[in-house]
């Protein structure tokens, strides 16, 4: 690496750039913030130095209100709703414009499948079902992360039954991160709801890998996540280590990373964004592309995977922020040979002025590498000599 060029030229001189190169992010100008306060029944307040009558406002919007309720029909999880409130006479109404079927982050507490789940994650029994997991994190606030947990199991063995017509099946989900002592940190619980219209259906679904993602909030720490699922007359028994290095938000800093098999690109209303927010789930997104973690850390060398990540730089809301740019660096655990370098790429694409968090996603070189076991190191860099490097492993077929 130059010293004198942390971030990296091509041979025209040009900043060197992530392929393939995402657009900015729509979310960057003001359309998002007032789709919010319309959304939720808010208004924006922007563009004004007049910061007390902003305050008077919003304090007698807390004492002039009317609250309407009725009982809504019977949704499957995570179905979103319109509502629309009209009133008589010409006036303006502000209110909720929809809400959605979401689940509670402990859908499980009190009831005997929380117990049975805590018993498998606790005891010495080996699970029945295969299945893998990961569990990158990223940075919300000072010494906080939120955990994106993902699992894949390859064959879940679901039971269904028919009920109604149609064949129905639930896989109960636990997860508990404990302290290096023994007592909670964190945990979450979770109740997946599966419906076909037959039999063919539902085996045919049986057949294929099944995908999970959950996520919680934890504080900077050394902990064991632990998971148990159930499955048909099986289950799932999952385990990794968690290690959240400790971030005041006052220094140059790096996420988790996440594997990840697919990515899409999306519009700037996304139109489960209602369900997301009040889920209290961050989706990992890099410019317009939303990226699903996966809980593989194995590949064929015809796959396509990528890597999502976030760089934290707090000088990025200075006057002169400095140039970011991380560096891939990829070893083979049984020689410790380095079998790819990256060089430098600058995030500059990525970069939202006065924001600190540099979300990004930078393709995984697998079809490049011969079967075996790696570590991929992605080190990010400044122009101001900061670095700082958080890796991952991976196997390829």
């Amino acid at each position: 690496m130059d010293p004198q060029n942390p971030l990296g030229r091509n041979i025209n001189g040009l900043p060197r750039t992530i392929v393939p190169q995402f657009p900015e992010s729509a979310s960057d100008n003001q359309q998002v913030l007032y789709m919010l306060a319309e959304g939720t029944g808010g208004f924006v307040i922007v563009n004004t130095n007049d910061l007390l009558g902003g305050l008077e406002k919003i304090g007698q919007e807390q004492n002039q209100y009317y609250i309407l309720g009725y009982t809504p029909p019977e949704s499957a999880e995570g179905a979103c709703h319109s509502l629309r409130v009209k009133v008589d006479h010409g006036y303006t109404v502000r209110a909720r414009t929809g809400y959605c079927n979401v689940k509670s982050p402990d859908m499980l507490s009190g009831k005997p499948a929380e117990k049975q789940l805590e018993t498998r994650v606790n005891g010495t029994a080996p699970g029945t079902v295969a299945a893998s997991m990961q569990a990158p994190f990223f940075y919300t606030s000072p010494d906080i992360a939120r955990v994106a947990v993902a699992v894949e199991i390859p064959a879940p063995t679901l039971k269904f039954q028919k009920v109604k017509g149609k064949f129905h099946a639930t896989m109960d989900v636990l997860g508990i991160a404990y302290r290096p002592n023994g007592d909670i940190a964190a945990r979450f619980s979770d109740t997946v709801k599966f419906e076909f219209e037959d039999k063919k259906e539902s085996e045919h679904f049986n057949a294929k890998p099944l995908h999970y993602e959950n996520q919680f909030d934890v504080a900077a720490g050394k902990y064991t996540l632990k998971l148990a699922f159930t499955s048909g007359e099986g289950f799932g028994k999952l385990e990794v280590p968690l290690a959240i290095d400790p971030n005041d938000g006052k220094k140059f800093a790096i996420s988790g990373i996440a594997l990840v098999r697919e990515y899409h690109k999306i519009s700037a209303l996304e139109s489960n964004l209602d369900s997301v927010l009040l889920e209290g789930r961050s989706p990992l997104v890099a410019g317009l592309y939303q990226f699903t973690p996966t809980g593989a850390y194995q590949f064929k060398t015809t796959d396509t995977p990528s890597m999502y990540f976030e760089v934290y730089e707090p000088a990025m809301a200075e006057e002169k922020p400095p140039q970011v740019g991380v560096r891939m660096l990829i070893t083979d655990r049984a020689s410790g040979k380095q079998e790819a370098d990256s060089g430098v790429v600058n995030l500059q694409n990525y970069v939202k002025p006065g924001n600190p968090v540099i979300a990004a996603g930078l393709k995984l070189p697998v079809s490049t590498l011969k079967p075996g076991a790696y570590t991929v190191s992605m080190v990010a860099v400044n122009s101001t000599g900061g670095q700082v490097l958080r890796s991952a492993n991976f196997e390829v077929q």
